[in-house]
C-alpha cells in the first residue's frame, strides 16, 4: 500500500503535488483544531466582500487555499491532477501557480464586486479547478479522452460537460450568484492565456531608416 502512494505522489507533477498537498494540509489542520476546539483556520481565510473592502487583501488567495468540504477535497484534487497535471506538462510549475493565483484572485474580485456586503463567504477551490479546465479545453480541444466504460469525448466536449455539471450544481446547492463567481474563475483565465499569447507574440519588424544611407543615396 505504501508503495503505491509513493508511486502516485512520484507521478504528480511539481506545482499539482504543491496545490494538493497544501489544500490537504489545510483542510486537515482545519478539522483537528475545530474538533480542538482551538482555533478556525477558514475564519482566517474564507473571503467575504466586507473583509476585503477593510483591507483584508490575503482572503482574495488564500480562500483558494482550503477545501470547505472533504468531498471538495477529493473531486477538486481529481480535477487538479487531471487537468493540473496536463497542463504542466507544458508550463512549468510556476506558470501553473502563477495562473492558479490569478483566476483566484480574480474570482475574488468579482465576489467581492457581487456581493460587497453579504455575510455569505466564499471558500474552496472552485474557481481556481474550473480555470484549469478552461485553460485545457484552450490548449488543448481536440484531445481525446477516455471515459469508462469506452465513452471517447474531446477535451473540449469532456471540459464543457464538467463545466455544466460545475455550474448547475452550485447553483442548486449555493445559489446563481455562487455559480457565476465559480465560472469567473475561468473566465479569468480565458483573459489571461489571451493576454498571455498576445505578450509571446514577436513584435512585427519595422523598418529602419538609416539617415547615412539617405544620404548616400542623394
Amino acid at each position: 500500500m505504501q508503495g503505491l502512494w509513493q508511486r502516485f505522489v512520484q507521478s504528480l507533477t511539481p506545482g499539482v503535488r504543491w496545490l494538493l498537498g497544501t489544500w490537504t494540509l489545510l483542510y486537515l489542520l482545519a478539522v483537528v483544531l475545530r474538533f480542538l476546539h482551538v482555533a478556525d483556520v477558514s475564519g482566517w481565510l474564507m473571503l467575504t466582500g466586507s473583509q476585503v473592502l477593510h483591507g483584508q487583501v490575503w482572503r482574495l488567495a488564500g480562500y483558494a487555499l482550503l477545501p470547505g468540504t472533504l468531498w471538495e477535497l477529493v473531486v477538486c484534487g481529481m480535477l487538479l491532477v487531471m487537468f493540473g497535471g496536463a497542463l504542466e506538462r507544458v508550463w512549468t510549475r510556476r506558470d501553473l501557480l502563477i495562473y492558479g493565483l490569478v483566476c483566484a484572485v480574480g474570482a475574488g474580485l468579482v465576489k467581492t464586486a457581487l456581493q460587497p456586503g453579504a455575510s455569505l463567504p466564499l471558500v474552496g477551490p472552485g474557481p481556481m479547478v474550473f480555470a484549469l479546465m478552461v485553460a485545457c479545453a484552450r490548449l488543448f480541444p481536440h484531445q481525446t479522452m477516455m471515459l469508462p466504460p469506452s465513452i471517447e469525448l474531446t477535451m473540449r466536449q469532456l471540459v464543457l460537460l464538467l463545466a455544466a455539471v460545475t455550474f448547475l450544481a452550485t447553483a442548486w446547492f449555493s445559489g446563481w450568484i455562487s455559480a457565476l463567481i465559480t465560472v469567473s474563475g475561468g473566465g479569468c483565465g480565458l483573459a489571461y492565456l489571451w493576454l498571455r499569447s498576445k505578450s509571446a507574440q514577436p513584435r512585427a519588424a519595422r523598418p529602419v531608416v538609416s539617415r547615412r544611407i539617405n544620404r548616400l543615396e542623394l
